[in-house]
Parts: structure tokens; sequence; C-alpha cells
């Protein structure tokens, strides 16, 4: 599979570091995408709403705050169809796609959120 997997933590970039130490708990989202699957945070950067601090692909690491980002998340993701992405909201497969709706909504707006996407190639 070519594509991205995509986790959404409330987690530090320093905390994500080691993927066996990860509170589970703190896991807003997790999705697969295809390869367009990373131009929803793209957008995000270059809007100066998000950050990114490595972008090696094991992961591509992000910092976004959460007033920018669970508003994305509370209003669902966009699922792909026919291979076809939405550009404005994070998409992902069918089956695929985890959201903790609880989570997302107890998020204050302030609080900085990682987003880490994997590649998948």
């Amino acid at each position: 599979m070519s594509g991205w997997w995509t986790i959404i933590s409330t987690e530090t970039p320093e905390q994500m570091a080691d993927l066996a130490k990860v509170n589970k708990d703190a896991i807003l989202a997790t999705w697969e995408a295809g390869l367009g699957g990373l131009g929803w945070i793209t957008q995000l950067c270059e809007q100066g709403k998000a950050s990114q601090l490595s972008c090696n692909g094991f992961p591509n690491r992000y910092t976004v705050r959460a007033s920018d980002l669970t508003p994305l998340l509370a209003s669902g993701i966009a699922e792909a169809q026919e291979g076809v992405f939405q550009e404005d909201l994070p998409a992902g497969w069918p089956g695929s796609i985890t959201l903790h709706r609880d989570r997302i909504a107890a998020c204050p707006p302030g609080q900085v959120l990682t987003v880490e996407v994997w590649d998948q190639s």
C-alpha cells in the first residue's frame, strides 16, 4: 500500500517519539490515506496554523493548536471516494478511520496537538 498513516495525539512530540510508551488514551484519531493524504496538514502549515518538525516520513511530525485542528476532526474525516480526497478535510480510506469524539471535544482550544504522519510505502 502506498500512502500515509496519521496519528493525532495530545502528547508532546517528545512523548510521541517512543511509540511503545505512548499513552493510548491521548490519541484523538488515526487513519490511513492514499498519496494525497498530506494535503490537509500541508495546507495548515502554509496558513501558519501548523509547524512541521520532521519530514522524513518515519514519521513526518507536526504540531498544531487544537482550535485549528479539532473542528476538522469534529466534522469527520472525509472518506476517499474512488481515490479522490477533499482538499480541506483530512481524508482516509473507509474502514481505516478511528475518531475518539469525546477526547476531541475535551481538548482546550489552546492545547498543542502532535500530528504524526507515517509513510506506508
